[in-house]
């Protein structure tokens, strides 16, 4: 894995998978860093996104998502289909399920408690 020292954003790429962790809450505040974080680690990769592939957004350390951080959520959801790929939240915390649920984003992507 390598560590951006800003957030702490990490990347693992497996063979049908990329894992990006998120260390902390999806808020107003940090979305815009954790969303340039993604950027740039796809545009590192040299083939960012194959077609099919899983793209993990690890939240297993986020207590809480708000309105700016469920807007990434659905960017990087739309991303993936997109590319015939999914979208899998890896979760911790009952906030952060109660939030992905009462917006029915649990229909639309897999969520993995961890």
């Amino acid at each position: 894995m390598k560590p951006n020292q800003k957030n702490g954003t990490t990347k693992k790429t497996q063979k049908d998978a990329l894992t990006v962790r998120v260390d902390g809450d999806l808020v107003s505040t940090t979305t815009a860093s954790v969303r340039g974080d993604i950027d740039r680690l796809l545009a590192s990769m040299d083939d960012p996104w194959p077609a099919g592939t899983t793209l993990q957004l690890d939240l297993a350390r986020a207590k809480m998502i708000d309105s700016m951080g469920l807007n990434l959520v659905v960017s990087l959801l739309k991303a993936a289909q997109k590319q015939g790929g999914r979208l899998r939240v890896a979760y911790a915390d009952a906030n952060v399920l109660r939030i992905l649920t009462f917006t029915r984003l649990d229909k639309q992507l897999e969520l993995v408690k961890v």
